[in-house]
């Protein structure tokens, strides 16, 4: 009876998930929080029906076409949702004309005397979100930047699309290669859909163009052939990686307990030999200073949704009478440090599989970072794809809530809803680790006296 009726419910689902992609695509704006929040709770109702009615491999295989045609239904949308595009195409059209993009602040070229640089306008920079910062993007990320404002070179909007074309072709990538991965670990093919249709993911990527989508397609890249033991083309993929988002250098501490010896230590120096080779046509002092100018101030200066940090802050106001971040940013940094090592030591790779393993690193990063935007979640969502937890799918709903922080003139973040975010996910969290874990343990150990 299920199965006959599915049919019409999977496809009314898959019509009203492309129509509400279109709407908050083409139509709706950040500001407009009621019709976005009611928005994205109406295509996660209808993820969740998809990914309840995909029992057999037909549906599956359909679903993930499903999954790539509402990627490509966004193709020629602004994003609407983030304003980092303007960035984006800053960086581009500086590398087009020869300018080094750590070389100098936004505001350099709007200081009297400064260089005439086509399409560095005052009407772009005033668009910039950050323009008294340097800029925090790796080569691959300033390669699709310059390639896509070279086509475009006077168009934003035309660049967005150049870049969203390569994003979803990073995306089907992606796609492809969870798919291989769930079979090596002998897992449902399903699970994919858990990345393919989740609509943080095709919001965030696809829609708002952010580049997690490039760091995900080289990180499954090297996490696979990791897995089949080419460690030389996993190691060049991994190099990509990072040159693509710093983030990944997180992982790399837990390939210690997986391959001992000299093949560790040539992993570690030709991931290191290939991302000096990535990083070497921006290598100078500029990029140097900028990079780590803008790091400091990242974990100095932005605060975002965060949650163990927040309570500390409170903790700060209460004790010194004003926000104590620049302490607290440098203290977290060096607990995640701590954290990650101990874990990567400590924990038991014959029972805890490599996607695991590296979801519960990136939760320590997200747990005490001062900021997380929605789209740093994407990592998370895909790692969960090859456990069993499900509270990222859960948090993938929630984090959207911070967009009611945004009105037409600014933005005011809901600490009420960060909250209730916050204790609903690691209460499912923690839950889930119970069961996991801590019961299906204290199971084995009754098996094993019975």
């Amino acid at each position: 009876m299920v199965k006959s009726k599915s049919g019409p419910v999977l496809y009314l689902a898959s019509v009203l998930s492309l129509l509400l992609y279109i709407f908050i695509a083409y139509v709706v704006k950040r500001h407009d929080s009621f019709l976005l929040l009611t928005c994205y709770t109406l295509l996660f109702t209808a993820f969740l029906t998809m990914w309840y009615y995909a029992y057999s491999s037909k549906r599956v295989r359909w679903l993930v076409v499903l999954a790539i045609f509402l990627r490509v239904s966004l193709l020629l949308a602004f994003p609407n949702l983030s304003d980092d595009i303007y960035r984006f195409v800053w960086d581009g059209r500086l590398i087009n004309n020869d300018i080094h993009p750590f070389s100098y602040l936004p505001t350099y070229f709007m200081s009297p005397g400064s260089p005439d640089v086509p399409g560095i306008t005052s009407s772009l920079f005033y668009q910039l979100n950050s323009p008294e910062y340097f800029t925090i993007y790796p080569p691959v990320s300033q390669f699709f930047f310059s390639v896509s404002a070279s086509i475009f070179p006077e168009s934003v909007h035309g660049s967005a699309i150049v870049m969203r074309i390569f994003i979803i072709v990073a995306e089907i990538g992606s796609i492809w290669l969870i798919t291989r991965i769930l079979f090596h670990y002998k897992l449902p093919s399903r699970h994919v859909l858990l990345y393919a249709l989740n609509p943080l993911i095709i919001l965030e990527l696809t829609g708002n163009l952010h580049f997690e989508a490039f760091m995900i397609f080289f990180l499954l890249v090297a996490v696979y052939f990791f897995l089949t033991r080419r460690y030389i083309i996993s190691a060049l993929a991994f190099a990509f990686t990072i040159a693509s988002k710093l983030l990944p250098l997180i992982f790399l501490p837990l390939l210690v307990r997986r391959i001992w010896g000299k093949q560790v230590m040539v992993y570690y120096v030709l991931t290191a030999i290939f991302t000096l080779i990535l990083f070497l046509p921006l290598i100078n002092q500029e990029l140097i200073n900028g990079m780590s100018s803008s790091l400091s101030l990242y974990f100095q200066r932005f605060e975002f949704n965060a949650s163990i940090y927040y309570l500390l802050r409170e903790g700060g106001f209460y004790l010194k009478g004003y926000n104590t971040i620049h302490i607290l940013g440098k203290y977290l940094a060096a607990s995640t440090f701590i954290l990650i090592m101990g874990y990567a030591l400590l924990h038991n790779p014959r029972r805890v599989k490599l996607p695991e393993a590296m979801l519960w690193v990136i939760l320590i990063y997200c747990m005490l970072t001062t900021t997380l935007h929605p789209w740093y979640l994407a990592t998370v969502v895909l790692l969960s794809v090859f456990t069993p937890f499900r509270f990222p799918a859960l948090w993938s709903f929630l984090v959207f809530v911070t967009y009611v922080g945004y009105s037409e003139t600014g933005f005011q973040e809901n600490l009420i809803l960060t909250t209730i975010e916050y204790i609903l996910v690691y209460t499912c969290m923690l839950y889930e680790i119970y069961i996991h874990y801590i019961r299906s343990t204290n199971k084995k150990v009754v098996e094993v006296y019975e």
